[in-house]
């Protein structure tokens, strides 16, 4: 009975060892979802002065966006009419409103990144990756939206509304996931956040 009961007594440290062990990267994924909904937070209540001040901008960098989408559409169609945030494809329609431009998704990204417990280097190289990343894809989903428009006309509302918002998500989180595995993870020190 007596080495039982010394059993059950070293059971029980390494149990409130391993707890303790624990608690670290615990509270490390509690600061990081806390960051991330804080700044998504700040962010949200931010926007809407920010997206006033600078509605120049904002028009300005939809127009440019809508005229990449109608130089990449001309090289494979050529009967592509861009004007303003305005693009039309053999016909079809379409125009670029802020929500278009991947503004959303690059804020998302960017509270991930800097919540997520990294140095200011390696921060700083997945905003000039990752921030391009997100632009080029966004680019890319209003080009094929563009083309389903013209030739599938019934598929056009399905895939802006519901696929292509879905793969927004998840191009979101692969930049994000490549940035901790190619960058963070080379760090001296690298976060055990996701270890």
């Amino acid at each position: 009975m007596g080495k039982s009961r010394k059993s059950s007594g070293k059971n029980r440290i390494s149990k409130s060892s391993k707890t303790r062990a624990a608690d670290p990267r615990k509270r490390s994924l509690i600061i990081f979802v806390a960051s991330f909904l804080g700044i998504l937070l700040i962010g949200a209540i931010l926007y809407p002065y920010f997206s006033i001040s600078m509605a120049e901008e904002l028009r300005g960098f939809m127009a440019i966006t809508a005229s990449i989408c109608g130089g990449i559409l001309d090289i494979f169609y050529g009967e592509v009419n861009v004007s303003d945030r305005y693009l039309n494809l053999m016909g079809f329609s379409v125009e670029i409103i802020e929500e278009c431009t991947g503004i959303f998704e690059m804020l998302i990204f960017l509270a991930a990144l800097l919540s997520y417990p990294a140095t200011w280097k390696s921060k700083g190289i997945g905003f000039l990756l990752g921030i391009p990343a997100l632009y080029l894809f966004n680019v890319t989903r209003i080009v094929f939206l563009t083309v389903i428009g013209v030739y599938h006309r019934d598929l056009f509302d399905f895939m802006h509304l519901y696929f292509w918002q879905a793969t927004l998500i998840l191009m979101i989180t692969t930049v994000w996931v490549l940035w901790i595995l190619m960058v963070v993870s080379r760090e001296k020190k690298p976060s055990t956040l996701l270890s």
